[in-house]
Formats: C-alpha cells, structure tokens, sequence
C-alpha cells in the first residue's frame, strides 16, 4: 500500500514560506535530482521540488549511490532553485547543509553537526547529505538541491551502509516526514535568500559553528593525492583550510573530495 503523504502537515510547516514552493510527491522513481533535471529543462518553476517514497538509484558525491529507504525511514527530495545572473555559488553547499542543520535545530533536534563540504551529522555520526547540480542559461543560475536524510532505522537499507550512521528517531522519534521537509524548505528559503545576496561569507561564521571536524586530525584525498593535518573552518568563498604538521595553510577547493578522521600516526 502506497505511503500517505500529508500535504495538510507539509502546509502547516512551510509557515509563511509556503506560496514559494510546490511540493510534487511521487512513490517511486531512480533519482529525484534526475527527475527535477528533466522539469527544469521543460521549465517548470523556481521552487518546484520532487519528493520521493522509494528512490532506486540515488546518487552521492564522486560517482556514489546514495541508499534511501522507504517513506517511513527515509527523507528524500529535491528542490529547483534559480539564483540571477551574476550570483557565484562559491560555497552554496555549505550553505545549504546550514540551513538543513538549522531546520533540524528548529525542531529541537540536538548535537546536529557539518562535514566540509556537503553532510549533515547527528551525535558524531553521519545523518544525510546534500547533492547540488547546476544549470546554466541566460536566466541565470539553476540549481538542482538533493538532500537525503535517514529518520529512521532500515533493516534492508541499513545492511549496505559502510559508515557510522544516525537516524533522526535516535534524537526525536515522533517527528515526521512531511514536519521535517516542510521546515527544512522554509529555512532553505531564508538562507538561499541570504546567500544571493551577500555570499557565503554572510553565513560563513554561522556553519563554523557547526564544524563537526574542526581542530581534528583528517585526511583530505582526491585523485590527485591527499593531504594531511588539522581541520580548519572554510573562508568566504567555502574553501576549506587545511593547517598541516609544519605549519602551512592548504586551501582545499574542489567538491570532488572526500574527508575523513586521519589514524593517529598520521596527524
């Protein structure tokens, strides 16, 4: 039996940010990014978001699946958003995981942390992610936002997980789907606002704040190599700073990076 989805309860979270969103609930499809590309390239709205029950082919960062359960476990969706030209999206998804991080905070949903540059952590752990694609044309920037949270625990989903995970009922089970969409939207809507017009710069000392890795020992490797040292905040334009073991500062730019706790020998 399909997921029932409450629109009424989506409303009632949106609040005064409701008429800047329509909200499209589908029960199955291989990736809500995939999905919202295709709308946008017929030109459906800014603001015009997928929302998924069972997401078959998720996609992660560097080429990675991302594994979403079903509408009980998992919080899966995507957002249309069109920035004007002009506006750089230097550090867009730092600002997008601290407004999820806000969203959550909102609900009382404590210990909520930030990995450079696109995951949201819960108690240490990893809780979900943000995938961004951007489109370019005349109008200016498109930006396809996929977030997935885990809200609860899934034996099926959970079994092909790699990782130290949490899920958002360890923290406040009673919160549901459509409470924890509808307030993430409405703070997307404020921080995307503040991000289009001053920056990330304006939000930057907001998600140090939140820097779950800050000060720690880490590895930051690419295909290109790695580097080691301890984990700095980012600058205004989301780069992270790297401060190694002789004292010099390494700028990490690329989004095609992965960022993990070095082991003790290495820091």
């Amino acid at each position: 039996m399909p997921a029932v989805f409450d629109y009424t309860a989506l409303l009632v979270a949106l609040g005064d940010q409701r008429a800047r969103f329509d909200v499209d609930h589908i029960e199955r499809c291989d990736s809500t990014n995939s999905v919202l590309l295709a709308r946008a390239s017929q030109g459906v709205p800014s603001g015009s978001v997928v929302v998924c029950d069972e997401q078959t082919a998720g996609r992660g960062r560097r080429g990675r699946s991302w594994r979403s359960g079903n509408a009980s476990s998992s919080l899966t969706f995507s957002l249309l958003w069109r920035l004007a030209p002009g506006c750089s999206s230097a550090g867009l998804s730092l600002a997008v995981g601290l407004a999820v991080a806000q969203a959550l905070e909102s609900l009382n949903v404590p210990a909520v942390g930030l990995k450079w540059p696109n995951d949201i952590w819960l108690f240490g752990r990893k809780l979900g992610g943000v995938l961004i694609e951007v489109e370019s044309d005349e109008a200016g920037l498109g930006l396809i936002i996929g977030i997935g949270l885990n809200l609860r625990r899934d034996a099926a989903r959970d079994a092909g997980i790699d990782q130290a995970f949490a899920s958002l009922d360890e923290a406040l089970p009673e919160l549901t789907r459509e409470q924890v969409l509808g307030t993430i939207l409405s703070q997307l809507a404020l921080r995307l606002d503040h991000f289009a017009r001053a920056g990330f710069a304006a939000l930057r000392q907001d998600w140090a704040a939140r820097n779950a890795l800050y000060g720690l020992p880490v590895t930051v490797s690419s295909e290109s190599g790695s580097h080691t040292g301890r984990c700095g905040h980012a600058n205004a334009e989301g780069a992270l700073e790297l401060l190694t073991a002789c004292g010099a500062r390494v700028l990490i730019t690329s989004g095609d990076l992965s960022l993990r706790l070095a082991l003790a020998e290495d820091a």
